[in-house]
């Protein structure tokens, strides 16, 4: 049997068994040796394509995005000061902007993520909130003190897809479910002059509102964008089809990141999903943008 034919089989295999690749441990969920079927022919976008096959060794994640508490206590521990706090911003976007309008906030961080009180932006300041206005490098000093790493944009993806293929999120195609209620995080709206709140929040949620994929992960999409290892390249999936080496990044290269957010929507933007390749400067502090680690199993 070829080497190709024996992938195929493989991932045929997850495919058809997602519930017993995964299994939880405290506030992780590990998954073993597997094959993520990725990328489409058919995508517009060209760093979407073309379709190939990537093998992923067991790993461990956490089951939900790192919250402003668990930060809270790493940056109270180490004394760290991050990117936001040592350049004096971090940039921020609000219900009522004109569409892809973003702002820098003075004094913006982790600490102080939305320059605006009310009852929609408080939802920042909760404990169980994912932290935001996180640099890619303090990403990977908290995800180091926590002896882990930043998963690759593989792990990531094999683990939020949980045996899934081919469709837009783990469970299908649509954001909500048959009776209308949506399923994630994002952006309810035309534009983003209003936010319908469907979803029960305008900002950020607790990083357990929603359901849990198959293997136990939370937030697969929407609600942060979530840092990856990574770096952006336009060709990755081209280079990893015909098994090319894409080269020593620069420090300064883009790093990739995944999943969508709030600030997300199908009249706003369509980042939200597993498909979606967005990509940021490892300085930028986003409060939209945040993180969860991996470990080795």
């Amino acid at each position: 049997m070829s080497r190709a034919r024996r992938t195929t089989l493989l991932a045929l295999a997850l495919l058809r068994a997602p519930e017993l690749a995964a299994q939880r441990i405290d506030d992780r969920v590990c998954v073993p040796d597997g094959v993520l079927r990725r990328g489409r022919d058919d995508a517009h976008r060209r760093d979407e394509r073309p379709a190939h096959t990537v093998p992923v060794r067991a790993f461990c994640m956490d089951a939900t995005l790192v919250t402003r508490a668990a930060f809270g206590a790493f940056a109270r521990v180490m004394g760290y000061v991050t990117t936001a706090e040592r350049t004096g911003y971090g940039v921020v976007s609000y219900e009522g902007f004109d569409d892809w309008a973003w702002q820098r906030l003075p004094h913006g961080s982790w600490r102080r993520p939305a320059g605006i009180d009310n009852g929609d932006t408080r939802s920042f300041l909760r404990d169980d909130a994912p932290v935001v206005m996180v640099s890619w490098p303090d990403a990977v000093a908290y995800c180091a003190w926590r002896h882990g790493r930043l998963p690759t944009e593989a792990e990531w993806e094999y683990a939020m897809r949980a045996g899934s293929y081919g469709t837009r999120f783990w469970w299908g195609d649509d954001a909500r479910d048959a009776q209308g209620h949506p399923r994630l995080n994002f952006w309810q709206g035309e534009s983003h002059a209003r936010n319908g709140r469907d979803d029960g929040w305008v900002y950020v949620s607790p990083v357990r509102a929603f359901a849990p994929n198959p293997w136990g992960f939370y937030d697969a999409a929407g609600n942060v964008w979530q840092w990856t290892a990574d770096v952006w390249r336009a060709d990755t999936y081209a280079l990893a089809a015909r098994g090319a080496d894409a080269g020593v990044p620069e420090a300064s290269s883009h790093r990739v990141v995944r999943g969508g957010s709030w600030w997300c929507g199908r009249g706003t933007c369509d980042g939200f999903g597993l498909w979606y390749r967005g990509h940021n400067d490892p300085r930028s502090a986003f409060s939209n943008l945040g993180f969860r680690c991996a470990y080795e199993r």
